[in-house]
Order: C-alpha cells, then sequence, then structure tokens
C-alpha cells in the first residue's frame, strides 16, 4: 500500500502539470510525512549526495560545448560541406539535414542543441529550396534525436551513473545505432522525395567539395578528437568534455572568428541554467528514488515479470512500451533517474546486458522527445516555426516510423550496439 501511495502521488501530481522536479519532491515529501516520518536532514543528504559524482562534471561542459559551437560559425560550415556531399542525391536538402544532424552529434550531445540549434538554420533553407513546411519540420526534428546517441551524449552519462557502467563502453555503443538512425531516415527522404518529387541540387564539384570540407574541418574533426581520445586513453569521457569546451573556443575564437568575448558570458549562464535544471531534477529523483529502494518495488517489479514470462525477447518489448509510454508524460532525464533503478534487477535476472539496455533506453526516452503530450521536442519547433503544438505534432509523426524501426532492430539484435565496445575495450 505504501508503494501504491508514493507512486500515485507523483502519478497525480504529473496528472495536474505540476513540474517534474516539484512532482518528485513532493511526492517524497508526502511519503515522509504521511507515511514513514524521517528526518527532513536526509532529504537534503539525499539530495546533494547524489550530486557528488566526477562523471557529471561532464554534463555542464559537453552543454557548454555545443551552445559555443552554435553560437559561432561551425554549424553553418557543416551544413555546407554536407550540402555539398550529398544534396545531389534525390531530396538532397533532406539527407544534408540527416548528416549534418550526424555530424553535430559529435559534439553536441543534447537533443536541444541539436533541434534549436541546427534547426533554425535549416527550417527556412528546406522551405527556400521548395520542401514541404511540415516535411521540413518533421525530418529536422527526428533527426536532432541522433544528437544523444552518437557520442557524446548526456543522457548517457546519467545512465552510466545511475546503472554502475562505463560512460565510454556506452558512448561507443551509440555509434552505430546513431548510424543505423540516420541510414533508417535517409531511406524515408529517398522513398518520398521519389514518391513527390522533391528538388536536388546540381551535382557539386570535387573542387567545392574540397573547398567546404576545409572550411569545415575544425568542426567536423571535433567529434574524433572526443571519442579518439576517449578510445585511446588519453582522457576520460569527463575530460573530454573540457576538450571539446577549450576546441570549440579555439576554432570559434582564432579560426572561424565568430564569436568575441562579450557573447562569453550570456552562453556560460544559458549553460549553467540547463545543467542546474538537469542538476535539480537529479537531486529529487534520487530521494524519490531511495524511497522506492525502500519500499522494494524493484523486487516487486522483477517478480511480477518473472512470474509473467521467462522470455528475454517479451521482457524486452514490455520495458520498450513502458518506457515509450512514460516519454509521453515525463521529462527525458526523469525518466532515466527514476525509472532506471526500478528495472536494474530485471535486466540483471533476464541477462540483458546493462550497456546494450543503456542505449535502448537513451533511444526510447529520446523519442519521447517527439511525443503528445508533453514531448519537449513538439513545444520548441512550435515556437521555433509559430505553428501550432497539433501542426507540429501532425508533422512530426510520420518519421517516427524509421524512429521506432531504428529502435527494434538495437533492441533485438544486440550486437549492433555491443560488438564495438567489446571490440574497443574488450
Amino acid at each position: 500500500m505504501n508503494a501504491l501511495a508514493l507512486i500515485g502521488v507523483l502519478m497525480l501530481l504529473m496528472a495536474l502539470r505540476v513540474p517534474v522536479v516539484f512532482s518528485l519532491l513532493l511526492s517524497s515529501l508526502f511519503y515522509l510525512v504521511f507515511i514513514k516520518p524521517i528526518p527532513f536532514l536526509i532529504l537534503a543528504h539525499r539530495m546533494l549526495g547524489s550530486l557528488e559524482s566526477f562523471p557529471l562534471l561532464a554534463l555542464p561542459l559537453f552543454i557548454l560545448a555545443a551552445d559555443i559551437m552554435n553560437a559561432g560559425r561551425t554549424t553553418e560550415e557543416m551544413f555546407k560541406f554536407a550540402r555539398a556531399l550529398v544534396g545531389p542525391l534525390r531530396g538532397g536538402m533532406g539527407h544534408v539535414v540527416v548528416v549534418a544532424s550526424m555530424i553535430f552529434a559529435g559534439i553536441s550531445g543534447t537533443i536541444t542543441a541539436e533541434a534549436a540549434g541546427l534547426g533554425k538554420l535549416e527550417l527556412p533553407l528546406m522551405e527556400k529550396a521548395g520542401y514541404e513546411k511540415p516535411f521540413a519540420l518533421g525530418l529536422i526534428s527526428a533527426a536532432s534525436i541522433i544528437g544523444p546517441i552518437i557520442p557524446p551524449s548526456v543522457q548517457m552519462v546519467l545512465y552510466a551513473m545511475i546503472a554502475e557502467q562505463s560512460v565510454g563502453r556506452l558512448f561507443v555503443g551509440g555509434v552505430v545505432p546513431g548510424m543505423i538512425m540516420g541510414l533508417c531516415l535517409m531511406i524515408m527522404v529517398y522513398l518520398s522525395a521519389w514518391r513527390r518529387n522533391f528538388p536536388r541540387d546540381e551535382k557539386a564539384s570535387p573542387r567545392l567539395i574540397w573547398s567546404t570540407f576545409k572550411t569545415a574541418f575544425p568542426a567536423l574533426v571535433t567529434p574524433a578528437i572526443i571519442l579518439g581520445g576517449i578510445l585511446s586513453g588519453v582522457f576520460t569521457p569527463t575530460e573530454a568534455g573540457v576538450v571539446a569546451v577549450v576546441w570549440a573556443l579555439f576554432i570559434s575564437f582564432f579560426i572561424y572568428k565568430s564569436i568575441k568575448l562579450r557573447q562569453l558570458p550570456p552562453l556560460l549562464i544559458s549553460s549553467a541554467v540547463m545543467t542546474a535544471l538537469i542538476l535539480v531534477i537529479m537531486g529529487a529523483a534520487s530521494v524519490f528514488g531511495w524511497l522506492v529502494t525502500m519500499e522494494n518495488i524493484p523486487t516487486l517489479i522483477k517478480n511480477a515479470l518473472m512470474s509473467a514470462t521467462d522470455k528475454q525477447w517479451i521482457i524486452l518489448l514490455i520495458l520498450n512500451l513502458a518506457f515509450l509510454i512514460a516519454g509521453c508524460f515525463f521529462d527525458i532525464c526523469a525518466i532515466i533517474l527514476v525509472f532506471t533503478p526500478m528495472i536494474l534487477p530485471v535486466l540483471q535476472a533476464f541477462h540483458i546486458d546493462l550497456v546494450h539496455w543503456g542505449v535502448v533506453e537513451t533511444l526510447n526516452v529520446c523519442i519521447g522527445f517527439l511525443t503528445p503530450p508533453f514531448g519537449v521536442g513538439l513545444f520548441i519547433m512550435s515556437d521555433m516555426t509559430g505553428l501550432s503544438v497539433a501542426q507540429v505534432t501532425k508533422a512530426v509523426s510520420p518519421f517516427l516510423i524509421p524512429l521506432l524501426v531504428s529502435l527494434a532492430l538495437i533492441t533485438y539484435y544486440p550486437f549492433l550496439v555491443t560488438w564495438l565496445p567489446k571490440m574497443v575495450f574488450g
């Protein structure tokens, strides 16, 4: 009964549109006051203690690196190179959006940076090229999901901390799934372009491709520096965040010369605010997770599922559906922080690789970024375009198909996630 009361209060608050962090804190407070009186000092201790983690330093650093890249010419130069490379294909600008998102994913680590940063550049260019606005909007939104899958990834850092897994293995495990997502989206773009006769760019000359490559090279090499440094052991994933920020500042100040010193304070403040939002949710989720563990909810879930089935594929299907539904209502970070501890016993009981599931879970919750009623991506795109959330939802819906196909592939073919980490780390 205590467990039902705790979960019930949380769901009620969420249904009343109370912000996630307050829903978590108020439901925890309800438990501590009316169910099991515990000194409030423990609540503060749990909140602060959960933030004392070295890997968490990577969060503000990757967020800041993406903000610096977006403020400068970095995204623009990457887009020009991608356009010269794949623009002549059928549905050229659509392919450019996907390729540019895959490249920028190796820098940003967050969906919002991809959606807001690249989206502002890509949407008017696609419309100018003759693409229908709903198609362009849906594709840009779906392509932004690649951001947290191809490393670095803020969401994977959070999962690694909760599940006590290697951040490096998770980062490497996301490379192939990110490419699969890009391929699935490009197939859909090609089929749509063939059916609707979308325009394509003229074939770029080798000279133009080389010129755009040279200009974009400082930005293009950023993912290689980050991932290469981690794989070679030169620096940890957390230290990679420092390298990303330093490199972003270097190319923005000295190569592209696109930002000034006076622009740094607003960028630092923006990154600090985003980091603070994530950390506050983390602190609240840690208290709620502690109460969940006290009530033995993870064991209850494990026993219920083991009594229902002994087949791993069914468990994976159930977990996927549960996380997809949760993504419709909860914040991405809150889902990872609250629900991951609940299912860890289930994953261990059914011998599901935790690195494999980490990538699957990350893609799962990121799809929720684009699903109503509370998908944050829908509201970002609505603000960017002036369209209603309902119109954005209608535009995005067809592009959920390639994302769900990608999810199914990496769920039921674990080697797509695990073979590269095993090859690199042993």
